[in-house]
């Protein structure tokens, strides 16, 4: 039987400072980081300038094992060039490119950014008939450098059955510090 391979949707919100001076996004890296892994992952990504095209794509599927959102957020929303959008609004656009989890599928949502745990709480009862668990950083702020040295490191490793908790503990560990955490949604 042919093992099925992981798919990823990479939601690439990237600031005007990233756009302007032409940098690379946390997003593109991943991106590239698992395709050239040669694994024949399905990866998507998707960038969003405004709250107007943030769910606005045909794109929808239950092949989908990862979410990774990368953006500019605060306690109360992510930002947009133009304004912001709260995290359960978010929750509901995001959810626009999904279908509910079959029973036993898991599918695991990744919060890259600032305030990720206060994201990671204001979606999660959006969020539990669609991942069956999360991660997001514990501190309020994450600069890129720690953002997209601890991505790199769980996506080189990453598998959707092996044990969240175990890379998490690697990678507080390589950091000295907790960082990192991963939490289930409840049905």
């Amino acid at each position: 039987m042919a093992k099925s391979k992981i798919g990823y949707l990479l939601l690439d919100l990237p600031g005007a400072h990233e756009i302007e001076k032409g940098l690379s996004t946390e997003c593109e890296v991943i991106e590239s980081l698992i395709n050239n892994r040669g694994s024949g992952s399905r990866v998507k990504r998707i960038r969003i300038a405004s709250i107007e095209g943030f769910g606005e794509r045909s794109f929808n599927s239950n092949e989908v094992q990862f979410v990774h959102l990368a953006c500019h957020a605060n306690g109360n929303d992510i930002g947009f060039f133009q304004g912001g959008m709260a995290w359960r609004k978010v929750a509901e656009r995001i959810r626009q490119y999904l279908r509910p989890l079959k029973a036993g599928s898991q599918r695991v949502m990744v919060f890259s950014c600032c305030h990720s745990a206060e994201g990671f709480v204001e979606t999660k009862t959006e969020f539990a008939e669609y991942f069956s668990g999360a991660y997001y950083f514990c501190n309020e702020e994450v600069d890129f450098s720690t953002a997209i040295t601890t991505w790199a490191m769980f996506y080189l490793v990453k598998r959707i059955k092996k044990p969240h908790r175990a890379i998490v503990a690697d990678i507080n560990r390589f950091f000295d510090r907790k960082i990192l955490v991963f939490r289930e949604y409840k049905r």
